[in-house]
């Protein structure tokens, strides 16, 4: 439909300004309680259509402040959730709010310690077979050409996060199972 071309053109005329370097950020001092509130209140209306539970949890010592670009913060979850959603028939998708691990392995020095935050998007849905993994963050990889066509979407919202995440100085890890759900973490 409409929308959905709105949305593929969209992503690639994102994609194409992160590529050229053209897309500036604009951090600011924003609650973390307010990242969630918006996340909710976009997707509990799916949750509850599509008869699926959406647990959010934000732990105690989560950062209560962000020094960051909401916009592509918000972006970025939406990207994930979204995908949670589309590949989860039923359960939950989940989204917590915490420290990084201490066992996660960061690639990137700067986020080392205590100064990172971690949204963790966790879902029961169909899983990713361990082979696909380092596939799908690029643009237009999807499980296969049967899965688009059942699921649709652009193919582009990991590729856009992933680069998204880098330009905020972050990174996004990926644990799954096929047939086991998945769980996406933006640090």
């Amino acid at each position: 439909g409409g929308l959905e071309l709105l949305g593929l053109i969209n992503d690639i005329l994102d994609l194409s300004k992160v590529e050229a370097g053209k897309l500036s950020l604009h951090p600011d001092k924003v609650p973390t309680d307010a990242i969630v509130g918006h996340l909710q209140q976009q997707f509990l209306p799916v949750a509850r259509d599509k008869g699926v539970d959406f647990p959010v949890r934000v732990a105690d010592d989560a950062p209560a402040l962000l020094f960051t670009d909401v916009q592509r913060v918000e972006q970025i979850l939406k990207n994930l959730l979204s995908n949670a959603f589309k590949f989860t028939e039923r359960g939950s998708v989940s989204l917590e709010v915490h420290r990084p691990a201490d066992g996660m392995t960061l690639q990137r020095a700067s986020l080392t310690g205590v100064d990172a935050i971690a949204f963790t998007v966790a879902d029961t849905g169909i899983g990713i077979e361990a082979s696909r993994l380092k596939d799908i963050f690029e643009a237009f990889q999807q499980e296969d050409g049967s899965i688009d066509r059942h699921y649709g979407g652009t193919g582009l919202g990991l590729t856009i996060a992933r680069k998204f995440a880098h330009m905020l100085g972050g990174e996004i890890h990926v644990e799954s199972r096929q047939g086991a759900g998945s769980r996406f973490t933006l640090v």
